[in-house]
């Protein structure tokens, strides 16, 4: 009997660069189960101004929605009677431009589930708050009248428990790289804030923990489940708590300055000696909950070093690693000698979960040292419901064993999610900075570590970048500061025009991810999105953006970029040159598209909470989210006249990669299709939620490939295919004709 499965087929196929043998792995990514202690949403309600007479409205779509559910949305000016925006339940999106809305005095929108009464959640808008963005003030810190303390690193909780979220902020004035000697002015200052500005607590974490993106790693989150968050953070004698509590001389040897002060020093203005802690912090006030020892220096050079920097080098996260509860992550080195501890806060205590050191005596796990990077990844790769923790070129278990190890060495960036959508499970993008190597640009199985393809570098790979940024090609595309152009998920070149290699942002209203780049030095500061037009970017422009400016130098980074409210693109929150605010900007774009709060997707809530450790990494989510969603019949290109060309360049000297292949070609889309075979197949090419197909109308199949037999149909007779797929809470569907010959 034959078969025919109908997938999609480019005409112009490509060699690879660098390519490693694919993985045949049957894995299918992430596997939580239903009963794992998330965080309690909200509706995330939200409207800001963008004109005089026009308001941006935006709200989150639950995972305890019905995917069919619809919403009404109202409009209440002063004290007169709510007002109805739409007139048919809005089902599409969670996103609404209200054009006309005065702003001669104050609004609150209420919304409610179509056709019912009980409202689901309401938002005021002050009639003074007439900017396109939110702004949070910051408070004056005594002795700073100037504002030297600029707000840096931001994360996201809910401190107060009524499911949405505060903003948690560190602000410094004299950061070091662990590689530079000299004194910082102060230690760190921790600040939460609600969304409205108003100012909760702040923790001055002293003298002792030095200022720099490396020193200060803060995991927010709820950890023993009550409904609110607590801060997990590296305290240290000298650290005052929210409620105006220190900790003090601990170890009594009348010490709590260890600040090295001596100019001659090879560590001067390090923190060499002195006790370190874990403290666990709540949410609600800032004050100190529970408190444990910090992973232990060891001797002088027990990281690689004596002169105080590879010893101080610190990750951090938050993992589900028993399949139910979340753990606070703490990780020390990365260079060379390796760290990783997992703690559990229940019941107001500190319990040590596991501990991995690649210096532990045994042979096989010191051939994990130096194999981390300035970032790391946690999430369920490997479908037990487990969370693993990705550290850089390898892979520690959820139980804190060894997992996979590639051996590739450190590196600066880190990318885990659904990547090459046409092989099963998660990848990774790396990069590495130890040369020469095969693979200084590598995609790899997230589970087993098997590389898929790689670019070899004589040069330490600084940056690396995946998103889904060009809808002609299947899955994300990829990038580093070495590939010399952008490639697609499978390795093959589109263009040699490189974009940012910074951030990426969900901002405008399609399924592609916007380009999210900075610079945070002084004398050329910016902020801006960038949206990628198939061999160059297109600027995206922010209200006020000339006022803006990044942080961490020339990492570029805003304090943070993630879906904070509203519908399911993500907020850019950002400081502006004078350091006395941050601004949070919600898109002004409208979207055919919902789906459910991307805080409710594990890994990527996980990514959330590592997006400023170390070096800032954009937010990924545990499944594919991109401009593939919803295309389910085959594709193919047929050639334009002037794509032609053996030589592998272009006009120039340019290298013809597919994007110049493409140029003046046509896209086709197969919808209509004729069988003579005894059985049909025909592949959604996507793993969804869920399927529904239907022939005619009924109901024939729930699986991803369709079969369908010759015998039961008519021949000759048209048959209409339809689609309908779900994915996290979004609908795509599409309908396609048949004929049995």
């Amino acid at each position: 009997m034959k078969r025919k499965l109908l997938t999609i087929a480019l005409i112009l196929t490509f060699g690879w660069i660098g390519a490693f043998a694919q993985n045949n792995s049957q894995l299918k990514g992430s596997a939580y189960s239903s009963s794992i202690q998330k965080e309690k949403l909200g509706r995330g309600l939200m409207a800001i101004r963008q004109a005089d007479e026009k308001v941006a409205v935006g709200w989150r779509f639950l995972p305890e929605d019905d995917v069919k559910m619809s919403f009404d949305l109202y409009r209440q000016d002063g004290n007169k009677k709510p007002k109805k925006l739409n007139e048919d339940g809005l089902f599409k999106s969670t996103y609404f431009i209200d054009s006309s809305a005065s702003n001669s005095n104050d609004i609150t929108y209420i919304l409610k589930e179509a056709g019912k009464k009980e409202v689901l959640a309401q938002y005021k808008l002050d009639a003074k708050a007439v900017k396109p963005y939110l702004t949070i003030s910051m408070k004056e810190i005594p002795g700073d009248p100037d504002f030297r303390y600029s707000p840096n690193d931001a994360c996201i909780g809910d401190l107060t428990g009524d499911g949405e979220m505060e903003i948690i902020i560190k602000r410094s004035n004299s950061g070091k790289d662990n590689s530079h000697r000299g004194v910082c002015n102060g230690g760190p200052i921790i600040e939460a804030y609600k969304m409205d500005g108003t100012f909760l607590w702040r923790v001055d974490l002293g003298v002792n923990i030095r200022q720099g993106a490396h020193y200060t790693q803060m995991m927010v989150y709820d950890f023993n489940g009550d409904g609110k968050a607590e801060l997990a953070v590296k305290t240290a004698e000298g650290t005052v708590f929210g409620d105006g509590t220190n900790i003090g001389d601990i170890n009594n040897d009348g010490i709590t300055d260890y600040v090295d002060r001596d100019e001659n020093s090879r560590t001067y203005g390090k923190i060499m000696s002195g006790p370190e802690f874990l403290s666990v912090i709540e949410g609600a006030s800032g004050r100190e909950l529970a408190r444990a020892d910090y992973i232990e220096r060891g001797a002088p050079d027990s990281y690689g070093d004596r002169h105080g920097n590879r010893v101080d080098r610190y990750l951090g996260g938050v993992g589900y690693f028993d399949g139910e509860r979340p753990s606070i992550l703490i990780c020390r080195g990365y260079y060379a000698r390796t760290v990783l501890e997992a703690w559990d806060y229940r019941d107001g205590k500190l319990t040590k979960r596991w501990r991995f050191d690649s210096h532990s005596g045994d042979p096989k796990d010191r051939e994990y040292a130096g194999q981390g990077n300035h970032n790391l990844s946690i999430g369920d790769v490997d479908g037990d419901g487990k969370d693993e923790v990705t550290y850089g070129a390898c892979l520690i278990n959820n139980d804190g064993t060894r997992g996979y190890n590639t051996k590739l060495g450190h590196g600066d960036a880190i990318h885990l999610t659904d990547i090459d959508i046409d092989r099963p499970g998660l990848e990774v993008w790396d990069c590495h900075e130890e040369v020469p190597t095969r693979a200084g640009s590598e995609l790899r199985d997230a589970a087993t570590g098997e590389l898929l393809w790689g670019i070899p570098s004589y040069e330490d790979v600084g940056r690396a970048l995946a998103a889904d940024i060009d809808p002609r090609f299947r899955g994300c595309e990829v990038w580093t500061t070495h590939s010399h152009g952008v490639y697609t998920a499978n390795g093959r070149l589109i263009t040699e025009r490189t974009p940012s290699i910074n951030m990426a942002i969900w901002w405008d209203g399609d399924l592609n991810r916007e380009l999210l780049n900075g610079s945070g030095v002084p004398r050329r500061p910016f902020v801006r999105i960038e949206k990628w037009n198939g061999d160059g970017v297109d600027r995206l422009s922010l209200p006020d953006e000339e006022d803006l400016i990044a942080n961490n130098w020339t990492k570029g980074n805003p304090c943070i970029s993630a879906d904070i409210f509203g519908d399911w693109r993500e907020e850019l929150v950002v400081r502006t040159k004078d350091n006395k605010e941050v601004r949070i900007y919600m898109t002004p774009y409208e979207t055919e598209h919902r789906f459910y709060s991307l805080l409710s997707d594990v890994i990527y809530r996980n990514s959330v909470i590592t997006q400023n450790i170390a070096y800032n990494q954009p937010t990924q989510a545990g499944f594919y989210l991109g401009s593939d969603l919803g295309r389910f019949w085959p594709e193919y290109y047929t050639r334009g006249s002037q794509v032609h060309s053996k030589s592998g360049h272009g006009e120039g000297g340019r290298p013809n990669g597919m994007h110049m292949r493409l140029q003046g070609s046509e896209r086709k889309v197969v919808k209509e299709f004729t069988c003579d075979d005894e059985v049909f197949e025909l592949d959604a090419r996507y793993d969804y939620d869920s399927y529904s197909w239907k022939v005619n109308g009924n109901e024939v199949s729930n699986q991803r490939v369709l079969k369908l037999n010759a015998a039961d149909y008519p021949k000759g007779e048209s048959l209409k295919l339809e689609l309908e797929t779900v994915i996290h809470g979004g609908v795509f569907k599409d309908e396609a004709r048949l004929v049995f010959k």
